[in-house]
């Protein structure tokens, strides 16, 4: 018997600057709110609860508090309220989807049609379409394409969808226009975390998809997974049952890039333990097998 990790699983650079600078601040800040969750991960949030960071949903609870910018990204437009309003900002938003917003608002003065592959109400599509000038498409597939002929079409995608998908999309939309520009905005880390997932999920006769239910590059890895083997999308040990593990030889664990590693190790030793101890507990994520 054998359990195994993906070895690109866990927090990703983005992510993990965005943990990194909530905390630090909060060494020097006791008043302290984030504008949406900082990232999709239940068991983080709550974590940075216990340090006195909580998280809001709408300006009008930030009440003068230093305000963090979550990794997603928030409306161009709430942002220069906020700064013109002199609300205090760390703005932790992932310099990758940042880089994205850019695109977006450089393809739009160009008059480029933008359109976005990805989910219309994920915090990063919402602020995604802000910085677009104009009229925005947003699909989660290729099938959702108008049938409108466009004379210029800008494509960019959620940094988390499958390159799979937006390779369909590039497809489905050169018939359908005169002039096309395509930039990659899938982030690398996002990639490789989907590679190596389903690269174990062949290998595996059940695997275990670690992270947020909210988590978009979570619910993607599970959606790979479940193409070739049994899979369990779990946020924590507690939800793992002992009659999964009937007649299961080789588990694969995989994570999310917003899935904290002691909550990783949790389900580890969880599985270990219900399977025979077969590898003997574990303190940090590097010393599971396969990371």
């Amino acid at each position: 018997m054998s359990v195994r990790i993906a070895k690109n699983s866990g927090f990703c650079f983005g992510v993990k600057r965005a943990i990194n600078m909530a905390f630090e601040a909060a060494k020097q800040n006791k008043n302290i709110v984030t504008l949406g969750p900082i990232i999709h991960n239940p068991q983080m949030v709550k974590k940075l609860e216990n340090e006195n960071i909580v998280h809001i949903d709408d300006i009008v609870e930030i009440n003068h508090r230093t305000t963090i910018i979550r990794s997603h990204g928030i409306e161009k437009n709430v942002m220069e309220h906020l700064e013109k309003n002199g609300v205090e900002l760390i703005n932790a938003t992932c310099p990758y989807v940042s880089k994205t917003q850019q695109y977006a608002e450089e393809l739009s003065k160009q008059n480029y049609q933008v359109i976005i592959l990805g989910d219309k109400n994920h915090p990063e599509v919402i602020a995604l379409r802000s910085y677009a000038q104009k009229n925005v498409i947003v699909v989660a597939k290729a099938d959702e394409l108008p049938t409108t002929k466009f004379q210029k079409v800008g494509i960019i995608s959620q940094t988390t969808r499958r390159f799979e998908d937006f390779q369909n999309l590039v497809d489905a939309l050169l018939p359908q226009c005169t002039e096309m520009r395509v930039i990659n905005t899938i982030c690398k880390a996002t990639s490789v975390r989907q590679i190596s997932t389903l690269e174990l999920a062949k290998e595996s006769d059940l695997m275990i998809v670690i992270g947020g239910k909210n988590s978009s590059n979570t619910k993607m890895l599970a959606k790979i997974s479940t193409k070739f083997v049994k899979t369990h999308h779990v946020e924590t040990a507690t939800e793992i049952e002992d009659s999964w593990f009937s007649k299961i030889e080789k588990v694969g664990l995989t994570a999310g890039a917003s899935t904290p590693d002691w909550v990783i190790v949790e389900v580890y030793n969880k599985v270990i333990e219900i399977m025979g101890n077969v590898n003997g507990n574990v303190e940090k994520i590097e010393e599971i097998p396969g990371f």
